[in-house]
């Protein structure tokens, strides 16, 4: 049974969705969202908090994307979740802002790690060194220590091993707005898998 707070709550919610359909549009408050919010949010987040339904917040989210694909900002999506960032070709004034080394490129050996990460969605360690044939402790770290890749969890498996994927930082650095954007690739990998991990290409 509805207490009358959980109703009234009910009630503000459903008024802020009118709200939303009127003047002050769902776009614009998705758009206030993601500037206040320091980290992705997904379409549910976004659903909940305006009270909009979720392909509501999806078609708005369409047109903020079309909305920003030639301005100094740009929305992208990663994984299900999206945030405001500048546009990649931006980077070099953003760089020179932060005082940030623009001679810092990440090594071949780190961009092959890397590609495999992205092309797999994720990957451990020991199926990097699968496909590349040596020791990438260093290219992890790298990525790592560059946000373009984090640990995503570990798997169920003897030593528990690391499992990484790509940020919505690495989409950035390659001027993409979501991992679909990524060329067609053919990345042949090593029949044998690690115990409780199914093949991902």
């Amino acid at each position: 049974m509805a207490t009358g707070s959980d109703a009234g709550a009910a009630s503000d919610t459903e008024a802020m969705a009118d709200s939303l359909h009127g003047d002050l549009g769902l776009g614009r408050a998705i758009e206030g969202l993601l500037f206040v919010a320091d980290r992705a949010l997904s379409a549910a987040e976004i659903a909940g908090v305006t009270g909009a339904s979720e392909p509501e917040v999806r078609t708005a989210l369409s047109e903020l994307t079309e909305h920003y694909r030639t301005r100094g900002i740009i929305l992208l999506e990663h994984r299900n979740a999206f945030r405001l960032v500048s546009a990649p070709d931006l980077a070099d004034y953003c760089r020179r802002l932060l005082g940030l080394d623009q001679r810092r490129h990440p090594s071949s050996a780190a961009l092959e790690t890397l590609g495999i990460v992205a092309y797999r969605g994720e990957a451990t360690r020991a199926e990097i060194e699968r496909v590349r044939g040596v020791d990438s402790d260093s290219a992890l770290a790298t990525l790592l220590s560059r946000n373009l890749i984090r640990e995503a969890g570990r798997l169920d498996a003897p030593g528990r091993p690391a499992v990484f994927t790509t940020t919505d930082t690495f989409l950035a650095y390659f001027g993409l707005t979501s991992l679909d954007d990524l060329p067609d690739l053919d990345l042949a990998l090593a029949p044998d898998n690690p115990a409780g991990r199914p093949p991902n290409v």
